[in-house]
């Protein structure tokens, strides 16, 4: 059993490069000094005794939104403590919440904890009316200027109600701002025009990080991290990085392999952690190429597998017809053949067959995945096209998935398919 007393001369605080933001959360975002300059004026008017623009944020996941709008908040917050101005921020995280209704019982509880201490509970069994007029008054009892934060608010779909009353909400003893934020693109084009034009009164685009971007992210993160490293130079740039625990290509390769994807912060961040982990696990005393390449495979068949687990019976059924196709090197396979394949495994196992032209959309499904590739073939001239299709995985981690697959109960035909390619 190996030890936990092993020694490292890599690390200092591992806790920086974990991507979650309730663990580390930075203090700058250099590379949204734009974005944040934006939001700065939006909030402005707190500082001349008026109130703050309604804002909608958005773009993809893992930008600085959510710790920008906490930044400059938390500063305009400290200039309010300073000047004796009355402004109270209030951070809801819509996640979870699928409708207005849901929002709006998680406002009343979450307000309610502004004025009364954490332990309040989720409001039962009212109409949303009464929830809008529950969350109307808690905040008058707040009074004063009020920044209502309303996170991955992109939650509620295409039901604006809640966002609709409260653009609308009028006070006697408070000013209220609303901030959406939102990874959904598309979120403004379906909300309400009226909501629309009110929600939007200024709106904030954090476009995908670049490579060079990610580079200085992550360079920032290791000087905290990781022992002998810093920075040579007045500028927190990659440029001015030095390190004896990192070689030059690791933080580079990281940045590219990450911003060729989704140029995601916390994708990067991730992916140089579980190569710093890696390293550990060697004892080896530099973070190297190799580390941060197997930690992308690592990650990669991790999200396989759990790609499979998660779905339904018919389609890991129409996965097994093609990764049988693949043990006998009969791939690509045509609809038809795969379709032969399918039904014969669904009389071993007892499952109701479902017609060809539904097998084909659970292999399309398959396809959008990325678990199969699908190809189009002409058949000749004046003969139509065919599809066929194959494995986009390694046979044996298509196997795997399933085999670790607690809800498939068919071990049988899993067995019988990892004997084939044994």
């Amino acid at each position: 059993m190996e030890s936990f007393e092993a020694p490292t001369t890599i690390v200092d605080d591992i806790d920086v490069l974990k991507p979650d933001p309730q663990t580390y959360r930075p203090t700058e975002l250099p590379e949204r000094e734009d974005e944040l300059s934006e939001l700065h004026m939006a909030l402005r008017p707190v500082t001349m005794g008026g109130t703050p623009h309604n804002c909608l944020i958005y773009g993809p996941t893992g930008q600085g939104k959510t710790v920008g709008v906490e930044l400059k908040t938390a500063q305009l917050e400290n200039w309010a403590e300073e000047n004796d101005v009355d402004l109270t921020t209030v951070h809801v995280r819509c996640k979870g919440c699928d409708s207005s209704y849901h929002v709006l019982r998680q406002l009343v509880k979450d307000i309610r904890e502004v004025r009364r201490g954490p332990g309040e509970d989720k409001p039962m069994g009212y109409q949303r009316k009464t929830l809008v007029e529950m969350v109307l008054e808690e905040l008058e009892k707040i009074g004063g200027t009020i920044i209502l934060v309303l996170d991955e608010v992109d939650a509620i779909g295409d039901d604006d109600y809640v966002l609709y009353e409260l653009s609308r909400a009028e006070f006697e003893h408070a000013k209220l701002s609303l901030i959406g934020i939102t990874n959904d693109l598309q979120f403004r084009s379906n909300l309400d025009a009226d909501v629309r034009s009110t929600l939007g009164e200024r709106e904030i685009h954090f476009s995908p990080y670049t490579a060079g971007d990610l580079q200085n992210i992550l360079a920032r993160r290791t000087v905290e991290a990781l022992n002998e490293t810093y920075f040579d130079g007045d500028e927190e740039v990659y440029q001015n990085l030095d390190s004896d625990v990192l070689t030059n290509e690791v933080i580079p390769l990281t940045a590219a392999l990450s911003a060729q994807d989704t140029g995601d912060a916390r994708q990067a961040i991730r992916l140089l952690r579980y190569a710093c982990d890696l390293a550990l696990e060697e004892e080896a005393d530099q973070i190297v190429e190799e580390h941060v390449r197997s930690a992308k495979s690592r990650i990669e068949t991790q999200a396989t597998k759990q790609g499979i687990v998660s779905e339904t019976i018919q389609r890991k059924v129409a996965l097994i017809a093609v990764a049988n196709a693949a043990s006998e090197d009969e791939t690509p396979a045509g609809t038809t053949d795969l379709y032969r394949r399918y039904c014969r495994i669904c009389n071993q196992i007892d499952l109701e067959k479902n017609s060809q032209n539904t097998f084909r959309e659970k292999l399309n499904d398959l396809a959008h995945s990325n678990i199969l590739v699908k190809n189009r073939h002409g058949r000749g001239r004046g003969k139509g096209m065919t599809n066929t299709y194959d494995l986009s995985i390694n046979l044996d981690l298509a196997i795997e998935g399933l085999e670790e697959d607690e809800s498939w109960s068919y071990d049988a035909i899993t067995d019988a398919l990892r004997q084939k390619v044994s």
